[in-house]
């Protein structure tokens, strides 16, 4: 039996994926990353291994990772640029052996949405510059460790229905309005997608949603 690490799954974007994950994939084991386990919902403490740890330290991954095959991370904040490095460091130090690894960045860092009426998505390469160095790095940092890897770089994440998925690889910089938003439960289907069907491989890619199924 197969087990995912969530990393960050309290929010609202791993919360879909998990769902789906139960819904369409109830023979992997889930372990959950979260800081507090108070935010967890009550069903998911029964079901899932719950795993109490920050992401901002090396010694949280290590622990976590024992009997991890697959990891899903949508830790964001402008403050975790150095993560990625820390869980990198943690798998290649335990020997963990790690099938693939599915990592949520940020639209924007190639200046690749034209700016609409969210100018954020666009304007986050001057407001945010250490940001935006962390989340550029993280392409050659993943292709380094020999680790087979996805990075999502997502727009405006909302709640809907799934759809079907559209993404840009890093060299498309006129990503239009219409494909600003992604739906979570599309942006849980395309991530079960990189890690299991091994879709997006080794790709960094803008995602967002298609025409409804």
């Amino acid at each position: 039996m197969n087990t995912v690490l969530v990393i960050g799954a309290t929010s609202p974007t791993a919360q879909a994926f998990i769902k789906l994950m139960e819904r369409d994939y109830p023979e992997m084991t889930l372990k959950l990353f979260v800081r507090n386990r108070k935010k967890v919902p009550a069903y998911q403490k029964r079901e899932h291994v719950i795993f109490l740890g920050d992401a901002a330290k090396y010694t949280d991954y290590v622990a976590a990772l024992e009997g991890v095959d697959y990891i899903y991370d949508s830790v964001g904040g402008l403050s975790t640029g150095p993560y990625v490095k820390l869980l990198l460091r943690a798998i290649k130090e335990t020997q963990a052996t790690i099938k693939r690894i599915v990592d949520i960045s940020a639209g924007g860092i190639y200046g690749e949405y034209l700016s609409g009426n969210l100018p954020y998505l666009s304007a986050v390469r001057t407001q945010h510059p250490q940001y935006t160095h962390d989340q550029l790095d993280k392409p050659l940092l993943f292709a380094n460790s020999g680790i087979p890897f996805t990075i999502f770089r997502p727009g405006l994440i909302q709640n809907g229905p799934e759809t079907k998925i559209i993404t840009h690889g890093p060299e498309f910089r006129a990503i239009p309005e219409s494909e600003f938003a992604i739906n979570r439960d599309t942006f849980a289907r395309a991530a079960a997608n990189a890690l299991f069907n091994d879709d997006y491989h080794n790709q960094s890619v803008a995602i967002s949603n298609g025409e409804l199924l």
